[in-house]
């Protein structure tokens, strides 16, 4: 239900590109104004009119098929009204399929040959598009949605985002055998792919070597329901621990090799909240301020007890709003409280009092002792070395980098604290691009009548440095000017 939904939303954006990019071409083959706006039917015209298969209309189910889809009959058009030159071919392959926009904008086109329009169905097209669109979602990018507050106020719940995966280094896929554009499970606990055969880990070159505080998605090292390293679950975090650095947390502060992490207004952390005769207006909060992540704890002798997630900004924002808060301030776990489930688990560590612990690099010799094996027994799984033959010997040889994952919502997020070292292998991606940002009903997120679109985050890359919404808005902005402008030539004709 959630893909056909998520499915509907990405093609409702491509029919707009769609139709702005398209609208003469539609007009010159003689094609209402009302048919041209009706989302799938305006692909069915064309399909027809093409010869083409009505199956064809499927591939519209996944967004990436559908883009191909979107393709084909774009240049399908193209050809229709311009000579099937090597310089148009080129630039419409230059541009991605954009040329059609130039073409739509600011050409004036007419009939080239009306033989251009295909006279026999082409059956194999549609298996072409198949497989060019699995090739890009299982080796070049692919769309992940957060699911999770543990990387706010970076990367928010209800964010779509596109994952590089030849940042890194393309991964291989491990299980050759699996129903395409699926994960690990069909519905339920039925396996989307078959266990038996499954492919030695390979990876190729990296385009750029991971840096510290990069994001990074991966398929999580705990997850014990699938053996198959590229079938296990996928977590999104930030890598604060590259391999050899020395990590540390005190006061829930960050060292990386006893600095200071620098700074930035992503970090979220929980906040202890005290009030004074009126409660929060905890509405307000999470309406207008985007604030989700509250706990009311209670009213004593007319005061009022929360703790609330919040970054820096906001801290300063709800100070400034709330005129009655007597206190605001970081919950911090005390020195020697222990969190049971602390990676490595023996040590009377927590989350906000951490380390030093060293992160393994590949090459490197380890001195082992009774006071360090066990925070690498976990090392030794993932190498597959027998812990009977580690006993014997004082020295260990690392055969893979590791790395330490932590998300930004620094006391709500399941990381590396927790569950240890991540090895390379794990590494999926980087994620690149925010495409779609909704805001929903986190216990209800399929009640669609509650989703608010953040614009401010549609189109924009995940540094939010840069934003490609307005061109989109410049686009249909020009293209209203151009119709305007035409109808007003015609008129006066």
């Amino acid at each position: 239900m959630q893909y056909f939904i998520f499915s509907g939303i990405f093609l409702f954006f491509e029919h707009i590109i769609h139709v702005l990019g398209t609208w003469n071409f539609y007009k010159k083959l003689g094609i209402k104004s009302c048919k041209i706006l009706i989302p799938i039917y305006n692909v069915f015209i064309l399909l027809k009119i093409y010869k083409r298969s009505i199956w064809w209309i499927f591939l519209l189910l996944i967004p990436l098929t559908s883009i191909i889809l979107f393709f084909i009959l774009w240049m399908d058009l193209i050809f229709t009204f311009l000579k099937k030159t090597k310089k148009n071919v080129f630039l419409f392959f230059l541009s991605a399929g954009l040329y059609i926009y130039y073409i739509n904008f600011f050409k004036k086109i007419n009939f080239f040959k009306t033989e251009n329009i295909q006279k026999k169905e082409d059956n194999i097209g549609i298996f072409i598009s198949l497989i060019f669109s699995f090739i890009i979602h299982t080796y070049i990018i692919q769309p992940f949605v957060i699911p999770t507050s543990s990387m706010e106020r970076t990367l928010l719940v209800g964010d779509f985002i596109l994952v590089s995966k030849i940042h890194y280094g393309l991964r291989m896929p491990m299980s050759p055998i699996s129903i395409p554009f699926t994960h690990n499970n069909i519905i339920g606990n039925i396996k989307s792919y078959i266990s038996i055969f499954q492919w030695p880990y390979f990876r190729f070159p990296s385009i750029q070597s991971m840096q510290r505080n990069d994001i990074v998605v991966f398929n999580f090292p705990k997850d014990y329901n699938h053996e198959i390293i590229d079938r296990k679950d996928h977590y999104v975090k930030r890598c604060v621990g590259l391999p050899g650095d020395l990590i540390s947390i005190k006061k829930g502060i960050l060292f990386v090799n006893h600095k200071k992490e620098r700074f930035f207004f992503g970090k979220q952390q929980a906040y202890f909240i005290k009030t004074i005769n009126i409660p929060l207006n905890i509405e307000y909060i999470r309406n207008k301020m985007d604030i989700e992540d509250i706990e009311y704890f209670g009213e004593k002798n007319n005061e009022y007890f929360y703790q609330i997630m919040l970054n820096e900004k906001k801290v300063i924002q709800i100070k400034n709003l709330f005129k009655n808060i007597i206190f605001i301030k970081k919950y911090i776990l005390p020195i020697h409280f222990k969190e049971h489930y602390i990676f490595p688990n023996h040590f009377d560590w927590n989350r906000d009092f951490f380390g030093p612990l060293h992160i393994p690099r590949k090459g490197e010799l380890i001195k082992l002792s009774s006071k360090n094996i066990h925070i690498y027994n976990e090392i030794f799984t993932y190498e597959k070395v027998s812990k009977f033959d580690i006993i014997s010997k004082n020295y260990y040889k690392v055969k893979n980098n590791y790395y330490f994952m932590m998300g930004d919502n620094r006391h709500n997020s399941y990381d590396s604290r927790y569950w240890g070292f991540l090895p390379e292998d794990y590494i999926v991606g980087k994620p690149i691009f925010i495409w779609m940002s909704i805001d929903w009903d986190r216990k209800n997120p399929l009640n669609i009548f509650n989703w608010k679109f953040r614009w401010d985050r549609i189109m924009r890359t995940i540094d939010g440095k840069h934003s490609y919404l307005s061109l989109f808005f410049l686009f249909s902005f020009i293209y209203l000017i151009y119709l305007s402008f035409n109808s007003e030539k015609k008129s006066s004709i």
